[in-house]
């Protein structure tokens, strides 16, 4: 708080003559006004410097309250950030080892499947090579079928000759 001023006016000087008195009263009435005026100013300039004062303090106050507010707020949220990313690397973590065994599957069934093929190829030939065989049995007994027909097409050919150069005498 501002120290307070007093106001140094010297008090009416008393005299025995009554001119004098008066001039005496009317100057300390004049001067009494300035007094108070004085007073007054000082009083309101103290008031106002009391009053501001105490309008620092309070917007000090709501400045600390709502700076204590808002880093309890910033807290919050940073710690709240921070579980969201530990939930979210969690999760990831978590993809990647669902993942890591969906591939060790993946490629245990493509390699399942590479040695079955490896497996059906032999069998692949030799069942390729069976067909081209029966096929080459199949041809050659046509073959051998169409010469026996051709033989007995032809051996009916030769009785109907025959018989027919045959004379019967009947």
């Amino acid at each position: 708080m501002p120290e307070r001023r007093v106001s140094s006016i010297k008090p009416p000087s008393q005299s025995l003559s009554g001119d004098e008195g008066d001039m005496d009263l009317k100057d300390s009435q004049g001067t009494s006004d300035d007094h108070n005026e004085e007073t007054f100013a000082v009083i309101a300039a103290e008031f106002k410097a009391t009053w501001e004062k105490k309008l620092r303090g309070r917007d000090n106050k709501i400045i600390q309250t709502t700076q204590k507010e808002l880093n309890l707020a910033l807290q919050n949220k940073e710690t709240e950030i921070a579980n969201v990313i530990n939930d979210m690397e969690t999760l990831h973590q978590d993809f990647l080892k669902q993942y890591a065994i969906l591939e060790d599957k993946k490629r245990k069934i493509t390699a399942a499947i590479a040695e079955a093929q490896e497996e059906l190829i032999p069998l692949a030939i030799k069942r390729h090579q069976a067909i081209i065989s029966l096929g080459h049995e199949v041809e050659n007994g046509q073959l051998e079928g169409m010469a026996l027909i051709k033989g007995a097409c032809q051996s009916t050919r030769d009785v109907a000759q025959e018989l027919g150069t045959l004379h019967f005498d009947s």
